[in-house]
């Protein structure tokens, strides 16, 4: 981790498992103070280095708040102390800003490379998406591109409402919007009447399946993370109001969406004919 201790000389390792405050070899217990120091004494000859060469570094930095960032292609301009810290000066050459970073919360510390070679990097990088823009809009456009909504393929099912899709390189939680099937995995509440039936349904219908999914303009995820939408199928089915129409889900929600007043009028109508969740059992 380039810390001394102050005792034996031993220079902490990647690899040491022992917490920051505790010598891997001689065992010696630091202070915070302590351990501030070791940090500094250990990445101040690299930081002069690289001052002087005009290197770059990256490093592994601890915020204030615990967090750890990365930063990458950073080069050292000068080192000063303020207050109780010591401080450097640097150059980010991605953000393109300068920032001051505390020397006793460096996790680690190497050389980069040089600018000219990132500058290098960054061409090719370039070049290659230039090259592979073709290949790209060829693999969207055969995954089914369609400027109506967006094609996803469905790879798992959770209930008769809710679906797992593979989103690009995602895999998301969908959740039906405008329905409500009969719960059947829910932690708190028991297997509901026709939940089976409506979870069967959805599994037949969808599961391995490329469909379309169409969202609200207003909201695209709701309360539980999960993505909103209406699900088309490739034949041009609807199937939220199949689920309603086929007495497998109810109309659900308070906001007025696009659809309401539709799957209202099918539920009504698949009521008076008690199928699916309307039926006598239910009743």
């Amino acid at each position: 981790m380039g810390k001394k201790c102050l005792k034996c000389g031993y220079e902490r390792k990647p690899s040491d498992i022992v917490p920051d405050y505790e010598c891997p070899k001689c065992g010696a217990i630091y202070s915070k103070v302590e351990i501030a120091k070791q940090t500094e004494q250990g990445y101040l000859p690299k930081l002069r280095d690289a001052i002087e060469k005009k290197d770059g570094i990256s490093f592994r930095y601890s915020r204030a708040d615990g967090h750890i960032t990365i930063h990458n292609a950073v080069y050292p301009r000068e080192i000063f102390s303020k207050g109780k810290h010591t401080y450097f000066k640097a150059y980010c050459h991605f953000t393109k800003d300068v920032r001051l970073f505390r020397l006793d919360r460096l996790q680690s510390l190497q050389p980069t490379l040089k600018k000219e070679t990132h500058n290098l990097r960054e061409l090719i990088i370039a070049v290659v998406v230039i090259l592979l823009i073709p290949t790209l809009f060829a693999i969207w456009t055969f995954t089914g591109g369609d400027p109506r909504g967006e094609w996803v393929l469905v790879t798992h099912v959770t209930d008769g409402d809710t679906i797992g899709v593979g989103r690009g390189w995602r895999y998301e939680k969908v959740r039906f919007i405008g329905v409500d099937t009969p719960e059947t995995v829910h932690p708190e509440k028991p297997i509901e009447f026709f939940g089976p039936e409506s979870s069967a349904f959805t599994k037949k219908q969808l599961l391995g399946k490329r469909v379309r999914l169409e969202f609200e303009p207003t909201r695209q995820y709701g309360d539980y993370g999960r993505l909103l939408a209406y699900v088309f199928l490739s034949d041009g089915t609807f199937f939220n109001a199949e689920l309603v129409k086929q007495g497998y889900a109810r109309v659900f929600g308070r906001d007025r969406f696009q659809y309401y007043k539709d799957f209202r009028r099918y539920e009504r109508e698949v009521r008076k004919g008690g199928v699916g969740i309307w039926s006598e059992k239910e009743k």
